[in-house]
């Protein structure tokens, strides 16, 4: 009997073992699905809330306070939590939502370090705002920020704006409150920084995937390349090498090496990468958006709020930028309006719910406390409210009736 009728006689007689095979493998996916789905559930947050923190005019603090008050936040085991400035009805709001479990942490992490604050529970600013957009009478526009380049790349912080004497050091929030000063009372602006901290698996890959990139910065490590990528790159060369020069796996990580080497030594670019994996980090999700009535909506009026962000970019390390998937535009040859609304109104969910984004970023404790920090005396936008008066303790030994 030959090899061929064998599996023929084989497949003919127990062709049936293959069903409970397949209806197994059917029945564990669905069980993982499921198992995933259920853990979802118990960690999802049922009840937030919204605080309000309004700075009287003595706020000395450097962003420095605020890096403590994230390192108290890096505690919390569920949920997230939202950084957020509001700019609407001709002001500028700084918000923290929160789930509620979390509301005497989060108060007294902020009133540690800042305790001139006023801090107040308020209604979450969307309960005004109608439950889908966009619609006839509003539009939006929005995207995320992300990171030019990889998580382990930090981005310059706020000891590079701090000068020897305090009028000589530079608030980065003055232009970020500036920028809403110039919006009619009908318009928002709105900026969301989601932190949530980052899990073992996360931090995991993030110290792995610094560590090789300080070998390689160092000259330990060279990149590791495969003979598959060798033959891509030879049948590639090939085709194009009459237009092209040939470019070899290891071209691009050379490239990279001359070019840091010529801006910034490697080892000073491995330092800043070792500094920011020592830190508590925080799975970040930045939202930058605008919403208006029709009649008003001017696209341009978000262009501030982006410009922003350029002041943390450098080239020798990371910069921010605006991440084109998760932004609410839309090329398309056909059903171009509808594609564009309904990414419009997925992105108007999202935002809504402050959810992660699967593009979420990496940032560490000093980064966040540079682009999100209470802003000190020194900053006098129009459109800032602060706390008219200041908050104390009542004297010792005052009757009590």
């Amino acid at each position: 009997m030959s090899f061929f009728t064998f599996c023929k006689l084989l497949l003919r007689e127990f062709w049936w073992l293959i069903i409970p095979l397949v209806l197994g493998k059917v029945f564990f996916n669905l069980r993982k699905v499921q198992r995933k789905k259920n853990k979802a559930e118990k960690e999802e947050v049922k009840d937030w809330m919204c605080l309000e923190i309004k700075a009287n005019r003595e706020i000395l603090q450097t962003p420095k306070a605020m890096e403590q008050v994230l390192a108290g936040l890096h505690s919390i085991e569920k949920g997230r939590i939202s950084l957020e400035v509001v700019g609407v009805q001709g002001a500028v709001h700084f918000i923290v939502k929160a789930p509620r479990e979390y509301k005497t942490l989060v108060e007294s992490q902020f009133y540690a370090q800042y305790p001139e604050l006023d801090i107040k529970e308020v209604d979450d600013y969307f309960t005004s705002l109608p439950s889908y957009l966009p619609d006839k009478n509003f539009d939006l526009w929005g995207t995320e920020i992300g990171l030019a380049r990889e998580n382990p790349y930090p981005i310059k912080t706020y000891p590079y704006f701090e000068g020897p004497k305090e009028e000589k050091t530079i608030d980065t929030l003055a232009s970020l409150i500036e920028s809403t000063a110039g919006l009619q009372p009908e318009e928002e602006v709105v900026l969301q920084i989601i932190i949530q901290p980052l899990k073992k698996e996360v931090m995991a890959k993030q110290q792995k995937e610094g560590g090789q990139l300080i070998k390689v910065m160092l000259g330990e490590e060279e990149s590791k390349t495969s003979f598959s990528d060798w033959v891509i790159a030879f049948f590639k060369n090939l085709l194009v090498a009459v237009v092209v020069l040939p470019t070899w796996p290891g071209d691009e990580e050379k490239k990279t090496t001359i070019a840091l080497s010529t801006s910034l030594p490697g080892k000073e670019v491995a330092k800043e990468v070792e500094a920011k994996m020592a830190q508590l980090s925080f799975s970040t999700t930045i939202r930058a958006f605008y919403l208006s009535p029709r009649k008003i909506y001017n696209e341009s009026s978000i262009i501030p709020l982006l410009a922003y962000f350029k002041q943390f970019n450098t080239e020798n390390l990371n910069a921010f930028q605006v991440n084109t998937e998760m932004s609410t535009k839309v090329k398309a040859l056909f059903f171009q309006e509808n594609k564009l609304r309904l990414k419009k109104s997925d992105f108007y969910q999202m935002a809504r719910k402050r959810a992660i984004s699967s593009a979420a970023i990496v940032l560490d404790l000093e980064e966040l406390a540079t682009i999100y920090h209470i802003p000190v005396r020194k900053v006098k936008g129009p459109t800032l409210t602060r706390a008219l008066s200041r908050k104390g303790e009542p004297p010792v030994g005052l009757p009590v009736g």
